[in-house]
């Protein structure tokens, strides 16, 4: 046998044993960690139809940040279920799926519709916040960012440069692009622990009144996960409770259990593109809230077939779906 050979094989063996039983750093995997900071630097609105279909699938139901282009490259589509989607990286960006109906410009302004993080992406469901004019037609426009990072940098929830590439196309509305903390030194990679959630106060113990408006409920309990708001009544969805104003102040409190349900998607392969109801709201694999009741859960990726389902969520349930798709 070679000697040099041999030579390696040893060295193999002795790094081996010598790592035998130690535990591996930033073995523990973050992206969640990433994905909640992510989520509340940008605060996604809410878009679509409001209760009982009334609407139109590019209502804003309650708006969050707006974000404002800063590089061109990106395009807009008029057809939510042909979003146009851009694979950036570093200062390229390729469109790999959906229309270029609308070349968007430096300045163009968009509510984020979602955020997600995968294996290796950061995605964002974006839509513009007027309508814009296409040889389509006439009318604001959806657009899908994936920003392409090293597996290691999501993993570790390393904030920093991600927001600093993110900053690099779009920046939220009013903020100074420079207020992104500097790069961590390559030797002192920056991991941020998960923080416990924090436990909504039982209605008892805020003492909930009937006639409380919806800034002294929000004040009592946090913010909603979510609000729905139909005919002159409001519903704010919480882990625990579901709390009605009727207009604009508090009718009925309803304890009786928890009125979303956890679902867990993955795909072969990942990276998906997964809407509920015909919106956008994230990439495989992901694990979301949703409201009880009746929804269309569908997986889109470039090469393969789509993969639809129609389901029946029941309040409190855990569903997980890892369907494999089908090439074209």
């Amino acid at each position: 046998m070679n000697s040099r050979f041999t030579a390696a094989w040893f060295c193999v063996l002795l790094l081996s044993f010598s790592t035998f039983g130690q535990d591996k750093p930033n073995s523990a995997d973050q992206r969640p960690v990433l994905q909640q900071i992510l989520t509340q630097t940008y605060q996604p609105s809410e878009v679509g139809k409001h209760l009982m279909g009334i609407g139109s699938e590019t209502d804003i139901r309650r708006a969050g940040i707006i974000v404002v282009v800063q590089r061109e490259g990106l395009y807009g589509s008029l057809n939510r279920n042909e979003i146009a989607s851009s694979a950036i990286h570093d200062t390229d960006a390729v469109l790999f799926r959906g229309h270029k109906d609308y070349p968007i410009p430096v300045g163009e302004r968009f509510y984020v519709s979602s955020v997600s993080v995968t294996t290796s992406a950061v995605t964002f469901g974006l839509l513009s916040t007027r309508p814009a004019t296409t040889s389509q037609g006439a009318g604001r426009v959806w657009a899908a960012a994936s920003f392409e990072f090293p597996e290691t940098m999501l993993a570790n929830a390393d904030r920093d440069p991600v927001l600093r590439q993110i900053d690099r196309w779009f920046v939220p509305e009013g903020r100074n692009v420079q207020s992104v903390a500097p790069a961590a030194a390559a030797s002192s990679p920056v991991t941020v622990a998960p923080a416990p959630a924090p436990e909504p106060p039982a209605a008892s113990a805020v003492r909930l009144t009937p006639g409380m408006s919806r800034d002294e409920i929000v004040a009592a309990l946090g913010k909603p996960q979510r609000e729905v708001n139909f005919q002159g009544q409001t519903w704010l969805h919480y882990p625990v409770m579901v709390v009605l104003l009727k207009d604009g102040k508090l009718a009925l409190v309803d304890q009786s259990g928890p009125s979303s349900a956890s679902i867990a998607i993955f795909s072969d392969p990942d990276g998906a593109e997964i809407y509920l109801d015909g919106q956008l709201i994230g990439s495989t694999p992901s694990t979301m809230q949703i409201l009880a009741g009746n929804h269309q859960l569908s997986l889109k990726v470039a090469g393969y077939q789509d993969w639809a389902r129609d389901i029946n969520v029941l309040a409190g349930s855990e569903i997980k779906f890892a369907p494999k798709l089908t090439k074209q």
